[in-house]
Formats: structure tokens, sequence, C-alpha cells
């Protein structure tokens, strides 16, 4: 670098003059000494001040956050090198610096799209940013099952007839402190999946066995009863096993049903016309199965159109009342039946609830009745319900089903889609 140069020849100079002032010599050479000294200490001040000009600008521009302006090179040779090195730093930097926005706004937009509900927590572990699948899934049941959760770990939890959720209580490090954020899954389409699966396999292959055996079992029993003919005692042992036979295989025929439910033929319906047409029908329900039980139809003045099957959702109606019936005529004899089917419309979808004054079910009967196998009255296949909640699935509908603490009114709600235009 120039300027060790510029040293060596200044202290050299300097060494000269004291010299010439000693050794007494002539004026000239005394002046010229003295003036090629000044300009070397000149040079020297130039070639120190340019470098530590360049260095003194690039930390302004640091120091600004800068990314954007270069320093120009300036003709001195050791000013130039820092200019240099300063210049493919900040290229350096900006290039990384856009990397990192890049992947931050890639990130943002997988975070906000994903289906999952994600929530970022501050220091203080409030929550402070949110995804749009987060916003959609807030419910006051929802805040208590993610508080029920310990920090660190993940549970799966039943929010409601109609919700299972997964919720993840994590942290990753921010500036050198934890910071939390909570995942929440909705798990109910897969585990509804699963168990429909779980109970399509076994229908079959217990249908399966069962008509093969049963077959020939009553065959042979068909011929013994011929055989038998002239002995009523062995005539009706026959006749008995084979009326068993026939109702298992009607038994086996109820759970075949479900399992070979036909795909909803949606089609946009007048609800409120629907509901009036099968008034009759949910009123003989009402009356038979409970004990005299009055049905009461609340109905707007105005059409409340929504796409669904008709076919399909009278099914689920009828299954709805007929329970609601069954559980007044085994709640108190004292209290007058009643079952209101009510009609509203709730935004776009139309809400349809059936409320009776039977005997409730409990949180943990709510938590189970729609799955395979299990029903609140002995003996019972549970069918009703696993079909009820298999046709809603199908149409995308969301339901509950709840007694209240305080009126113990039991309601089955649900939603069906708006009509499509």
């Amino acid at each position: 670098m120039r300027y060790r140069l510029y040293i060596v020849l200044s202290v050299a100079l300097t060494m000269a003059v004291m010299a010439a002032a000693v050794a007494g010599a002539t004026t000239a050479w005394f002046v010229g000494l003295c003036v090629a000294l000044l300009v070397v200490i000149a040079l020297l001040a130039r070639a120190v001040h340019a470098p530590l000009k360049a260095a003194e600008n690039g930390m302004y521009l640091l120091r600004d956050q800068d990314f954007a302006s270069r320093l120009r090179p300036t003709g001195q040779p050791d000013a130039d090198k820092i200019v240099e090195l300063y210049n493919t730093l900040i290229d350096s930097m900006r290039a990384e610096r856009l990397k990192n926005l890049e992947q931050e706004r890639f990130l943002s937009q997988v975070v906000d799209a994903s289906p999952l509900g994600i929530a970022v927590c501050d220091f203080d572990g409030a929550v402070s940013s949110t995804n749009r699948a987060w916003d959609k899934m807030q419910t006051p049941a929802l805040t208590r099952a993610i508080d029920s959760v310990a920090d660190g770990t993940s549970a799966t939890v039943r929010v409601s007839e109609s919700l299972i959720v997964r919720i993840s209580r994590l942290w990753f490090m921010d500036k050198g402190f934890r910071r939390r954020f909570i995942l929440v899954e909705r798990l109910t389409e897969e585990i509804a999946a699963a168990q429909k699966h779980m109970f399509n396999t076994i229908v079959r292959t217990i249908g399966h066995e069962v008509n093969n055996s049963l077959g020939s079992v009553m065959s042979v029993l068909e011929s013994l009863a011929d055989m038998h003919a002239d002995d009523p005692l062995t005539a009706g042992a026959i006749t008995g096993c084979s009326a068993g036979c026939k109702n298992l295989v009607g038994f086996v025929r109820g759970y075949s049903d479900i399992v070979k439910l036909p795909a909803p033929i949606m089609e946009s319906v007048d609800t409120a016309r629907w509901l009036t047409s099968l008034r009759s029908t949910l009123a003989a329900l009402a009356a038979d199965f409970g004990a005299g039980a009055t049905l009461r139809l609340t109905l707007p003045d105005r059409p409340i159109p929504a796409t669904f099957d008709p076919m399909l959702m009278e099914r689920v109606l009828i299954n709805i009342v007929k329970n609601a019936a069954e559980s007044i005529a085994a709640g108190p004899s004292a209290t007058p039946g009643l079952i209101t089917v009510t009609l509203t419309q709730d935004g776009a979808a139309c809400r349809l609830a059936v409320t009776d004054n039977g005997r409730g079910i409990t949180a943990d009967a709510a938590q189970r009745l729609f799955t395979p196998f299990y029903s609140t009255k002995h003996p019972d296949r549970g069918l009703g319900l696993m079909l009820v909640a298999d046709i809603l699935r199908a149409h995308r509908s969301s339901f509950t089903l709840t007694t209240s603490p305080a009126t113990r009114l039991t309601t089955f709600a649900l939603t069906l889609p708006p009509a499509t235009r």
C-alpha cells in the first residue's frame, strides 16, 4: 500500500533535514529537503484520508440500512480497495435480504392458506398474529379446549359432537427467547372416514358369513318342516328356528343398508314448503312413538331455499323426530310431550332445529351418539343417528345435538347449504 512508502519516505526526509541542519548544508539543500518532506507528508495524508473517508461513508450507509446505494471509486488505489470490498459486501447483503423477504412472503402465504389454524404468540404468551383458518375456527368451546392443552404437548380433543381437533402448543426460538405458537387441525372428517371404513368392512364380512351360513340352514329347515308337518311340536320348533334366522337376516340387512347409502342428488328446494308437506308424517311419528306427543312446526312466512337431496333429508328428519318422540316416551309421563321443528335463516344458509322435552342426553352420551354400534336405547343397533350423521356429512352440513342444562330441552340443530343460483 502506498501510505507505507510515504511513511518510509517521510521518515527518511525528516532524518535528512535534521542531518542537513546539523552539518550546516547550504540553504538550497535545506529548503529542497523541507519542500520534499512537505510533499511526501501531503501525499501521506491523502493516502490515509481517502480510505478513511470511504470507510466512513460505508458505515453511514450501513447504519441507515441503505442497501441500494454503492460507493464510487475515487481513483486512489487504497481507497478503491475499500470501495470494492464494501460494494461486494453490500451486494451480498442485499441478495440475502431479498432472499429472506421472498422466503418470509412465501411462508406467510403458506401459513395464511393452510387449513390448519395457526396462531403465533408474543414473548408474553398473548396471541399476536393468526391465519384465516384460525379466525374461522374460533369459538368459546375451542378456546377452552386450547387452554386445556399443556405447553409443549399435542392432544386430540372433541370440541363438539361434530368437531374433533388436534391441538399442538409448541415454541420456536426468536432473538434468543422462546415464542409460542399454536396449531389446530380438524380431524372430524378423517376420523369419521376411518370409522366408516371399519364399519363397512365389519358389515360386509358379517353379512357375507351370515348370509352364506343361514342360506343353507333355512333350506334345511324348510325341508324338515315339510317332513314333520304332521308333528305339531316338531313343526313349531322348526318354525321358531326359521323365524330366528329371518330376524338375523333382517338384522344384518339393516346394517347393509347403511353401507349402501346412495350419494345425495342435490337440488334446490323451498325448505318451508318441503317441511309443510311432511307435517302429517312427522305428526304421526310424534304421536305413535312419543305416547301422544304433539308436533309443532315454526316456519317463516317467506320461502327459504336450500340445496339438498329431499329424499335423503326426509330420512334424516324422520329419524330425528322418531328419536325425539322415543325420548319423550322414556321421560316423565306427567309432562305433555312436545316436539318443535323450527326453520330459520342463518346468513346464506338455513338452520333447522328439532327440539323436544324428553329425558335428554348426558354429555358423555352426546359425544358418542354418532359413532357406530352405540345407542342409549337398549336393546338397539344404533343405526338411526349413524344414518343421520352419514347423510349430513355427505351434504357437508354441520350439526349438533345438545341438552340445555337450564331448560332441559334437547335440540338437534343442523344447517343446510344455500340454494345455488
